[in-house]
């Protein structure tokens, strides 16, 4: 009898630790969600005011954007890895050294952006060098001279959204991010075709116009972060401005993998439209329709997995195994939930999403993709789980080992069984998508038992010290 009233006690007592963590992981990982979403949206309503420029116009714009991405995601991923170490420095209330990784985190965010502005301003010759006809490298130079200098901005942003995220106070950020989507359009407007007798700069116009708004974004954090009643306690303004080269190189060998795992992982999915292009013109549009579903209903995962790179980082930093397990168990349940949901729902709704969201009134390429849905349903699950235990991985400072998981599951396994399902096997286009899923699969699974293999080993040190 008591060992069965002990055992409801210490159930109840879980249910109750699976329910703070799960209510702390959404009140974390929803305003950063919308972060994410954010950003989406404002690429999108870049690239409708371009498509009235032209076909040329917007083919150009969309190659620069794929290089921009390039540069931005390998960025993106170093700069993330300050995250765990703001994030650590807070929980242990060593508000010195909070401030100092702040200050580390800007200055790599700058000198990896510079980097990447050279890189950018030179688009027009990679693209040429590629094969990329002269017309529309030239096009795709136009944006991305003026959206260069936009990248050092973006990436101070991800530093301060780090932060905020770090300390546990990430709505206001959402809210300056929901701000900038109709500023975006605006400015992108008047920028692109002008006002009255005002001109506008067309291409190179809406290159600027991003980073104009990415620049209001960063001095709007900034101000909020130094001035904001929630972070006044942090004292952002008494930081040491030096930079400390022994932090910086830390920060780079723990986000080079970061970065690395990110580029591998999303630049499988465009890769994939050269070998699907040989399949006719239905298939290409699935493909590519196929992709930007996945990349709409996917965005939020990436809110829950910063969510649980922080929340992972103050359990580690308090040595509390219990946290980090009731922690997996919560980021299981609110993202599969997510994720089981939001299938559903566009599922039932695939009629609205391609007739409203991708106006596409191509019958035979509507049909193909129907019959691709499932398999565009099976990838996003997939990588729903891979991705938000990603982010509990990189906030157990755990990055180098996902990377080698990340390039031999999809460029190994998800491409090399596509090729052969498409060709050998006669699956055709469908093959390819079979391939993406058998791809994302190891991930998610790896990333699993990775989060419970550093469990238990955090659990073993702990009862070691006890």
């Amino acid at each position: 009898m008591t060992d069965t009233r002990q055992t409801s006690q210490t159930d109840a007592a879980e249910m109750t630790t699976l329910r703070k963590t799960s209510s702390k992981l959404l009140s974390l990982g929803i305003p950063l969600a919308i972060g994410f979403v954010s950003q989406m949206a404002i690429s999108f309503t870049d690239a409708a005011l371009v498509t009235r420029l032209g076909a040329v116009e917007m083919a150009g714009t969309t190659l620069a954007l794929s290089v921009f991405s390039i540069v931005m995601l390998l960025g993106l991923g170093i700069v993330t890895a300050v995250s765990p170490k703001l994030a650590g420095s807070f929980r242990e209330g060593a508000g010195d050294e909070l401030r100092n990784w702040y200050v580390q985190g800007s200055w790599i965010a700058v000198g990896i952006g510079l980097v990447g502005s050279v890189i950018l301003l030179n688009t027009g010759g990679i693209l040429t060098l590629m094969g990329q006809s002269q017309e529309l490298a030239s096009v795709a130079q136009e944006y991305n001279s003026g959206a260069a200098l936009g990248l050092p901005l973006f990436l101070l942003y991800v530093n301060a959204r780090s932060t905020m995220s770090a300390v546990g106070q990430p709505k206001a950020l959402g809210w300056i991010m929901l701000t900038a989507v109709p500023v975006n359009l605006v400015v992108g407007y008047l920028a692109i075709f002008g006002l009255g007798p005002f001109p506008g700069f067309g291409v190179v116009g809406a290159g600027w116009s991003s980073t104009i708004v990415r620049m209001l974004v960063i001095v709007a954090a900034i101000v909020l972060m130094h001035r904001g009643r929630a972070f006044r306690n942090l004292a952002l303004g008494n930081a040491s401005l030096r930079p400390r080269p022994k932090l910086i190189l830390e920060v780079v060998r723990d986000g080079t993998p970061i970065g690395v795992r990110i580029l591998l992982g999303e630049g499988f999915l465009p890769v994939l439209a050269f070998f699907v292009a040989r399949f006719g013109s239905d298939a290409t549009t699935a493909h590519a329709l196929g992709l930007r579903l996945v990349s709409l209903i996917a965005v939020i995962a990436l809110g829950f997995s910063s969510a649980a790179t922080t929340m992972a980082a103050w359990a580690r930093v308090d040595g509390n195994p219990r946290a980090l397990h009731a922690l997996r168990s919560a980021l299981l349940l609110v993202s599969g939930s997510y994720a089981v949901v939001l299938a559903a729902v566009t599922t039932i709704a695939f009629d609205f999403v391609v007739d409203v969201l991708f106006a596409l009134d191509d019958h035979s390429a509507e049909s193909t993709l129907r019959a691709l849905l499932p398999l565009v349903l099976t990838y996003f699950l997939l990588d729903t789980l891979g991705t938000v235990l990603g982010g509990y991985l990189v906030g157990l400072l755990d990055t180098l080992v996902p990377m080698i998981v990340v390039m031999i599951s999809f460029w190994g396994v998800g491409l090399g069984t596509g090729l052969l399902l498409s060709g050998p096997a006669g699956m055709g286009f469908y093959g390819l998508w079979v391939g993406m899923a058998l791809g994302a699969a190891p991930v998610a699974l790896f990333n699993f038992v990775r989060v419970t293999y550093q469990i238990k080993i955090l659990r073993t040190a702990h009862l070691d010290a006890a």
